[in-house]
């Protein structure tokens, strides 16, 4: 075979072939880089939209919250709206009564809870009107977007409207103790709803705890969805208030001027820990209240400097912002806190002018670490979210041990709601956690 020269067809053919290889490649880089520009307005649109619905995440006052971090929910034929063994019969459905309210928001919205957990143990259907309670005032004050359509789909509840003409609407019986076997809707108050506790052998502690979580994440999840729809409502204003006013609603953060006009004095980290103070109920009502829970009440009603330290330096957060949501009626423990030579310089109040209930319950959901009052419904509320979408620690269980050192129990969710949603008396853990 005859040595290939500089003269030889096969290298012309070579360096034609390595020239026309060249020539694509260049043509195929600069389309590369011509498409892998900026989306058009049309292609954004779209992006955020498959976003919005993207099952993976969802995002509250530009945070966003991730499925994967939040417990998981089966879904399967033997679990319907996150209860298994639902029947949901129409043979003796439960109407909830419409009418509002007993207590405030937090014991309002565990009625609606415990209606469910009736429900289940009955095998009944959950019936809601359209007007009324629950959905007016209680859930439209906590989550955006709430429609008798949407908690149809997402919860599996039935509308009266639906129902009603099955029925004689004038057959309702007063809902009482193993009473509903006949076919017929019976209804449920709001009184008998909120106190009710499950004494069923077949569903467990962890059943319930399955239920909360579903609920709660789609009623976050219905939120969120509104949100993206109209981020300039009303109800997002208010909801986000004081999270967009901390960190920008593009969560980029905010300036210092910015927040020196809402009464700051220094940015807020993007890790922080809230602390909710309440007194309303007056001092004595809630020392007693806290040693039902077997809680030392100094613990959330003065939050003692040393019992903060305490908490927060064993996860990191000594140096990150600490924020206060309170009813302002006992200005004595930001005080104190705010004098505390280690507390005080990442310490503030949350300002009156961006304090709403809807956005101190989701300033607390959000934050790193929760610091609440046990006796307080509206902090367990938040602490029930928190378990439920999976974020940080809460304490709101605190006593002084043998070795006079604060110690932290029943931080679980577990026992969480054994002691709360189940209303026992007292709970005594076996390895409380000195801190």
């Amino acid at each position: 075979m005859a040595a290939i020269t500089g003269r030889s067809p096969y290298l012309r053919v070579l360096r034609v072939l390595l020239v026309w290889l060249f020539s694509v490649s260049v043509s195929v880089w600069k389309s590369n880089i011509r498409f892998s520009g900026p989306p058009t307005a049309n292609n954004a649109t779209s992006s955020m939209s498959a976003m919005e619905d993207d099952e993976d995440h969802f995002t509250l006052c530009g945070r966003t919250l991730y499925t994967k971090d939040m417990p998981h929910v089966p879904s399967d034929a033997d679990v319907q709206y996150g209860i298994a063994r639902w029947r949901r019969s129409l043979d003796h459905a439960v109407v909830l009564g419409n009418e509002c309210c007993h207590g405030r928001t937090g014991n309002q919205i565990r009625a609606f809870f415990h209606a469910f957990d009736w429900a289940r143990d009955k095998g009944s259907a959950l019936v809601i009107h359209e007007d009324g309670w629950p959905i007016d005032p209680t859930l439209q004050k906590l989550y955006l977007g709430v429609t008798a359509e949407e908690l149809v789909d997402r919860l599996g509840v039935m509308t009266f409207d639906a129902v009603k003409e099955r029925f004689d609407a004038e057959g309702f019986t007063d809902l009482k103790p193993n009473v509903g076997e006949a076919p017929g809707l019976y209804r449920l108050g709001t009184r008998w709803a909120r106190d009710y506790v499950s004494q069923s052998a077949e569903y467990t502690t962890y059943d319930g705890m399955q239920h909360k979580h579903y609920l709660l994440q789609q009623l976050y999840r219905m939120t969120a969805k509104e949100m993206a729809a109209h981020p300039d409502s009303p109800g997002v204003a208010e909801m986000c208030a004081s999270y967009h006013a901390f960190f920008g609603k593009d969560g980029q953060g905010v300036s210092l001027e910015s927040l020196q006009r809402i009464g700051m004095t220094q940015p807020v980290t993007k890790k922080y820990a809230i602390i909710h103070s309440r007194s309303f109920e007056g001092k004595d009502f809630l020392e007693e209240s806290h040693r039902h829970y077997g809680v030392d009440p100094r613990a959330s009603l003065d939050y003692p400097p040393d019992l903060i330290r305490t908490m927060l330096a064993p996860l990191g957060m000594a140096d990150h912002s600490i924020l206060m949501i309170t009813d302002g009626q006992d200005p004595t423990v930001a005080d104190r806190l705010s004098k505390d030579p280690d507390i005080g310089p990442h310490f503030q109040v949350v300002p009156q002018e961006v304090s709403t209930m809807m956005g101190d319950i989701l300033l607390g959901v959000l934050s790193e670490v929760f610091i609440g009052n046990p006796a307080s419904s509206f902090s367990q509320y938040i602490a029930m979210v928190r378990y439920a979408l999976g974020m940080g620690p809460s304490y709101l269980h605190v006593w002084r041990g043998a070795k006079d050192e604060w110690e932290i129990f029943c931080d679980d969710e577990s026992c969480f709601y054994k002691l709360h949603d189940l209303e026992a008396a007292t709970h005594q853990p076996s390895a409380p956690k000195t801190i």
